[in-house]
C-alpha cells in the first residue's frame, strides 16, 4: 500500500484532521479523505480518530491508501462485447454497480476504499483506449445490486452523451426476465402506473409519482410461479419490481416488495437493442439468465431454461 506521512507543526489556531489532510492533499476531494478517516486508513499517532479530531503540535498523521483489490472477477470475464466506442458487460447478481458514497465520482481512487463494485473492476483494468475523465467512468445506466444481466459503459464522451440521449428519449429497447410469485390471469399487458418515493423513503406506486410504463408477457407458468418477459418503456428506480408487486405478482426473492424468499432477486436484464449512434446500424446485445436463475426455476417447476 502507498503511505503518506505528515507531522502537525501549526500552533496558530485549532484545526480539524479532515481539514488538514484536505489542505495538504488538494488532488483528492475532502469527501474522499473523510471516508478514509472513517475507514481507519488515516491515523494520528497510530490511533484511529474521528474526522473532527483537533490536531495538536507534533501529532503524527499517517495515510494508508487502499490498494486496487485483487479479485477473481475481471473485466475480461464480464465483457461480452467491446469496440472503440462501447463496452457491453455481463453484470453478476450481488455486485454493486458503483460505491454507495458519491465520492468516487470526483475521486476514482475512492472506488477501491469500499466493497468491490463493477466500477472498481473496470477501473482496475480500464481499456487503454478509454478516454480519461469520463463522467462516472462512462456509465449510462445502472442495475440494482441483485439484478444480473446486460449493462453498457462507453469509452468516449461523444458516445456517452449520445447513449444518454437515447435513454432519455426512450429509444432503448430493453428486455428483462423475471420469475414471478403467482400465475397471472392475463398473459400479457401494459402497466401504466406512476412511481414515486413515499413517506419512509420506499419507492412504490403512487398517484403523485412520475410516469412509469412496463409491458409484460408470461412465457411459462406452473405450480404457482411464472416466467415472464418484461419490457420497461421508462427507466424509473425499482420500476419492474414495483410494477409487478402492484399487479399482485412480485418478483421472487424481492424482500422489499413481498416476494417469496429465494437465494437472490430473480430479475435479469436479458437484452438491450438500439440504433448505434455512431455506425447508425441497429445492434442488440443479449445474455441469457445465469445458471442460478435457471436452477431456481427448475427447482420450482421442473422445467429447464436456456442458460449461459
Amino acid at each position: 500500500m502507498d503511505k503518506q506521512n505528515f507531522k502537525y507543526t501549526r500552533t496558530e489556531e485549532e484545526e480539524r484532521l479532515d481539514a488538514f489532510v484536505a489542505g495538504e492533499m488538494p488532488e483528492f476531494s475532502r469527501g474522499f479523505l473523510k471516508d478514509l478517516i472513517k475507514q481507519k486508513c488515516i491515523t494520528v499517532n497510530g490511533e484511529v480518530v474521528k474526522p473532527s479530531y483537533i490536531l495538536k503540535l507534533d501529532d503524527e498523521i499517517e495515510i494508508t491508501f487502499p490498494e486496487n483489490k485483487s479479485s477473481e472477477t475481471t473485466l475480461k470475464k464480464l465483457l461480452i462485447h467491446e469496440d472503440k466506442h462501447l463496452l457491453v458487460i455481463r453484470k453478476p447478481s450481488g455486485l454493486l454497480v458503483h460505491p454507495l458514497s458519491p465520492t468516487w465520482e470526483t475521486t476514482p481512487e475512492a472506488a477501491f476504499a469500499a466493497e468491490e463494485t463493477l466500477v472498481s473492476i473496470l477501473l482496475a483494468d480500464k481499456p487503454k483506449d478509454m478516454e480519461e475523465g469520463l463522467e462516472r467512468v462512462g456509465m449510462v445506466h445502472r442495475l440494482d445490486k441483485d439484478t444480473s444481466g446486460v449493462m453498457l459503459f462507453t469509452k468516449t464522451k461523444k458516445m456517452q452523451d449520445k447513449l444518454k440521449e437515447l435513454f432519455a428519449n426512450r429509444k432503448m429497447d430493453k428486455t428483462y426476465n423475471a420469475i414471478l410469485c403467482g400465475t397471472p390471469k392475463d398473459k400479457q399487458g401494459i402497466i401504466n402506473v406512476p412511481i414515486g418515493r413515499v413517506a419512509g423513503g420506499k419507492i412504490k406506486a403512487s398517484p403523485v409519482g412520475r410516469e412509469a410504463i412496463t409491458e409484460y408477457k408470461i412465457v411459462q407458468q406452473k405450480k404457482g410461479f411464472a416466467f415472464a418477459e418484461l419490457y420497461p418503456k421508462t427507466g424509473r428506480t425499482n420500476q419492474l419490481r414495483v410494477h409487478m408487486a402492484w399487479l399482485g405478482y412480485p418478483v421472487l426473492g424481492d424482500w422489499l416488495y413481498k416476494g417469496a424468499t429465494a437465494k437472490r432477486l430473480m430479475l435479469h436484464s436479458r437484452k438491450i437493442s438500439f440504433v448505434h449512434p455512431i455506425t447508425r446500424k441497429r445492434v442488440s446485445y443479449e445474455v441469457v439468465p445465469p445458471k442460478d436463475f435457471s436452477d431456481t426455476w427448475k427447482a420450482l417447476v421442473g422445467s429447464n431454461l436456456q442458460t449461459i
